[in-house]
């Protein structure tokens, strides 16, 4: 195994040698004294082919008339890569990806990035590479008035991206958010489904009865200690990380964590997931996401609970709508910021006659809201404060009595720190509200190996005092493949293990994340 695994070296580092000495033929042709610039096709939204062709053109252009450089296009790359029967990566759109293919074909720098056009108007998305350092040299994302030709927004977006001020361009711009985007009938749809269906197994399953009465519980005797299903973490990913996700909270998994990241979703999501947790009970969720105009996103999920004990099986329904706007410009010195809101109905059954708890059917409602900032391109801030105004109405069908119970309200924070292209540092904490709240500190690291294995590990420990609080490790290992070429864009498939250091009993999650 380990002469397979030298030889597999020596044949990669052999072609990356081949492909580099191709390379400096290639940039021979030019003025010894140029930089070697490799730019890729632009990834063009709005367009046809041909707009796309006549736009990637139109910059390697605008780089040729700055007179530094010696410029290759995508196309004389791929035919060095084809000179030594190497396939040259498509849809090549990350630094990593862009910095090996000016690796391999000798370029002193790379560019690429997206031109977006919008009714009569146009944004571009630059990336400059340094690739010898493999640092970012600089990005930009600018928009130009309407009217204005694609070509002449290029130039100026090669001028900005090497130190001209806005003054010194031929056109005026502004920076750029992203494409315009209206998916708003659609989601105000699924929305409005989820809600009415959970509206409606309420009503069915009688939680509705006495909702007038008033409320029969004493506030000095509530418990700040949440048992309710909705704050079992849930999904491979987050689960493997000990619940540390509250500032990652940007795609499907996000909803049950962050209403905030909504906000940040890159385009259409969908995920599923089960949990087997301590032998007693089956949790699983569904949830959708997508953006509904460019700055606003909207998540659905979905949240089934049940446990094994046939005697007094306790069964809980939650229907979560979240929603949240991202402030890319809130003040002109800070980074995106996006706050956001999550509606949650449930519905809870309790069968059987082992316990006073036998016959109860119970409607509840809560709010969470949350925020999300963006610090830097490393760092993210999360912040969720659950169950404001929160309620569950319980009307019991065998002892015949109803009555109206007030769900704690806890406070999370939470930190993302991007350490380079491969690796992430997560951190959670939540803060007491109540005498009997806990503190809670939990941290995890995401590692990715080979561009599509991710390795996960978690510790989460509760503070409390004078109890003996056990200490959680988690752990899991997720797939996350491009499938860009086939039906989707994403395929990420997650599975965790929560170890207890005061219990034999384990918890298992497996989930899956489809981008379409």
């Amino acid at each position: 195994m380990e002469d397979l695994v030298k030889r597999k070296n020596r044949i990669a580092v052999l072609s990356a040698a081949i492909l580099c000495c191709a390379g400096m033929a290639l940039a021979q042709s030019g003025p010894p004294q140029k930089v070697r610039i490799g730019v890729l096709d632009l990834q063009v939204i709005g367009g046809d082919e041909t707009f796309a062709a006549t736009a990637s053109e139109q910059l390697a252009n605008a780089l040729t008339g700055m007179g530094s450089y010696n410029v290759f296009t995508q196309r004389v790359l791929e035919d060095a890569f084809q000179k030594v029967k190497l396939s040259f990566p498509q849809r090549c759109r990350e630094p990593r990806c862009v910095i090996d293919i000016g690796s391999a074909t000798g370029m002193d720098r790379m560019l690429y990035g997206r031109l977006d056009k919008n009714d009569n108007s146009y944004g571009v998305q630059l990336n400059l590479i340094d690739v010898q350092t493999r640092q970012m040299i600089g990005s930009l994302s600018l928009k130009s008035d309407p009217g204005v030709a694609p070509d002449a927004l290029l130039k100026a977006a090669m001028a900005k991206l090497h130190g001209k001020q806005d003054a010194d361009l031929s056109i005026k711009v502004a920076t750029y958010f992203g494409p315009d985007v209206h998916n708003e009938k659609e989601l105000a749809i699924s929305s409005g489904v989820c809600m009415g269906a959970g509206l409606i197994w309420a009503l069915a399953n009688g939680g509705f009865k006495g909702m007038g009465a008033a409320p029969t519980w004493k506030a000095e005797a509530l418990s700040g200690i949440s048992a309710a299903a909705d704050r079992i973490p849930m999904a491979g990913r987050p689960a493997a990380l000990a619940n540390s996700y509250l500032a990652v909270s940007d795609d499907a998994y996000g909803v049950l964590y962050n209403p905030a990241g909504m906000a940040w979703v890159a385009g259409r999501e969908a995920a599923i997931s089960y949990q087997y947790r301590f032998g007693l009970l089956n949790n699983v969720t569904a949830s959708y996401v997508n953006k509904a105009t460019r700055d606003i996103g909207v998540g659905n999920a979905i949240l089934y609970s049940g446990d094994n004990d046939t005697s007094s099986s306790m069964t809980e329904m939650y229907y979560i709508t979240a929603v949240a706007y991202k402030f890319n410009q809130l003040l002109s010195f800070m980074r995106p910021v996006s706050a956001g809101a999550a509606i949650k109905v449930s519905t809870k059954t309790a069968s059987g006659n082992a316990d006073a708890t036998a016959g109860e059917k119970t409607f509840g409602f809560g709010i969470d809201i949350g925020v999300l900032w963006e610090l830097s391109n490393q760092i993210r801030y999360g912040a969720v404060i659950k169950d404001l105004l929160a309620f569950d109405r319980v009307n019991n069908t065998v002892g015949e009595y109803s009555y109206t119970e007030m769900m704690p309200v806890t406070l999370a924070m939470g930190g993302l720190f991007k350490a380079g292209y491969t690796t992430n540092l997560m951190a959670n904490g939540q803060i007491p509200l109540y005498k009997d709240q806990p503190w809670k500190m939990a941290g995890g690291i995401e590692q990715e190996f080979f561009r599509i294995i991710k390795a996960r590990v978690g510790i989460e420990k509760e503070i409390q005092a004078l109890v003996d609080t056990p200490w959680k490790f988690t752990g899991g290992l997720g797939l996350d493949a491009n499938t860009e070429s086939l039906l989707g864009r994403r395929f990420c498939f997650d599975a965790s293990y929560e170890y207890n250091t005061l219990s034999l009993l384990y918890v298992l999650n497996m989930s899956m994340r489809f981008a379409f």
